[in-house]
């Protein structure tokens, strides 16, 4: 049996376990720190008289106080679920009149304490029968037990049981909390990366078409690199994590292209560092910062085009370092960003909350990005995944 599943599920076996073992445990803590004390052995003095056990013995006087307080545990389980699942919702929602709630409060505690008082009489008729007694008790010595049973015993049942629903609807409403923030951010997620696909394709296309007007050799060629492309885009983008050397590949295609591009004029320098094996990373993440310095920079050079992207993996740790060139005067551009630089700095925020650092400096000369994220390990990734879409499904008991 489930942990997890015997305090929070809502099934019938569940519930009726979890109650009976509190109920029992009540029972026996009811009988070991009121009944024993102020009935058999006063004060748990073992060394003073102790008359029931004389009388009956060690066995019978046992059973004589579990009778004795499962008797009296029947009206405290009356009193809590009264309070529980009828008194406590009413004080919560809002809408409700607590002057007249708390009313009827206090008339249903009195009715459980009449009934505790005709318990009380029960149980001493029993033990006169039994010849405890040799007459029923008068009401001056079954009034104070009764009324230091109310004044004690009440507010701590009542006060355990509440504590404890309490506790389970503030756990369970922070797993629904947090369920929701998970969900919220998956979404986000999944709407970000559909943004990504299309505006990184477009500009893709866009270079392709221009070399297809131009009857350029090389048309073919950049076709087979986008193919590689959309092949990785659609089959691994759509995991939360894929593997580095993947994303990393990517990258490397994308950049071929830009080179066809460029041919000759383009000044590029790309250096990887350290193994990418068996590391993770959020899918198309890093893509769009090589993206835009072509777009916004290089693109824009009419002379000396110069790029240079610095990979660097160690331990657990990428360090993405890219700079290029820009036009001295770029009016156009200023105050404007677009829109994959944007998605992917929300992505981050979303991903690698407290794991990355982001440093973008722009200079009248240069665009230089420096990055630094903690990359997961396959294992990880799966136990996030299954976090990630784990549904609760649990009620309060």
């Amino acid at each position: 049996m489930n942990f997890y599943d015997f305090i929070f599920s809502d099934q019938r076996k569940y519930r009726f376990r979890r109650h009976l073992l509190f109920w029992i445990t009540w029972c026996l803590y009811f009988a070991l720190t009121y009944l024993v004390p102020f009935s058999w052995v006063p004060a748990w003095d073992l060394s003073g008289p102790m008359p029931q056990i004389e009388k009956y013995g060690i066995v019978v006087s046992c059973l004589r106080i579990l009778m004795n307080s499962s008797l009296m545990t029947v009206v405290h389980m009356a009193l809590v679920y009264g309070i529980l699942y009828y008194f406590l919702p009413q004080y919560i929602s809002k809408s409700k009149n607590r002057i007249s709630i708390t009313t009827l409060l206090i008339v249903f505690v009195i009715i459980i304490a009449c009934f505790n008082y005709l318990n009380f009489l029960m149980t001493f008729s029993i033990s006169t029968r039994m010849g405890y007694f040799e007459k029923m008790p008068e009401m001056n010595y079954i009034i104070p037990i009764w009324i230091r049973q109310i004044v004690f015993n009440y507010p701590t049942i009542v006060g355990f049981a509440v504590a404890i629903k309490l506790l389970k609807r503030w756990y369970l409403k922070q797993k629904e909390t947090e369920q929701l923030v998970r969900e919220k951010i998956n979404a986000e997620l999944q709407l970000l990366k559909a943004q990504v696909h299309p505006h990184f394709l477009f500009n893709t296309l866009n270079n392709i078409y221009s070399f297809i007007l131009n009857d350029s050799d090389k048309a073919p060629e950049m076709i087979k690199k986008l193919s590689s492309l959309l092949h990785y885009i659609l089959n691994d983008c759509n995991r939360q994590r894929v593997p580095l050397d993947k994303e990393l590949s990517m990258i490397q295609d994308y950049i071929t292209l830009e080179q066809i591009r460029y041919g000759d004029r383009l000044n590029l320098s790309l250096q990887i560092q350290g193994s990418a094996k068996e590391k993770m990373i959020s899918p198309l993440l890093l893509i769009p910062f090589v993206e835009n310095s072509f777009k916004h920079g290089t693109s824009r050079m009419l002379t000396h085009p110069w790029v240079r992207l610095d990979i660097q993996i160690e331990k657990d740790f990428l360090e993405f370092k890219l700079s290029n060139n820009k036009p001295e005067h770029n009016s156009e551009l200023a105050g404007k960003k677009g829109i994959g630089l944007n998605n992917v700095k929300k992505r981050l925020q979303l991903i690698y909350p407290e794991t990355h650092s982001l440093k973008i400096i722009e200079t009248e000369m240069s665009y230089d990005v420096f990055m630094k994220i903690a990359l997961n390990l396959p294992e990880e990734k799966s136990k996030e995944d299954s976090v990630l879409h784990r549904k609760e499904a649990y009620e309060l008991a």
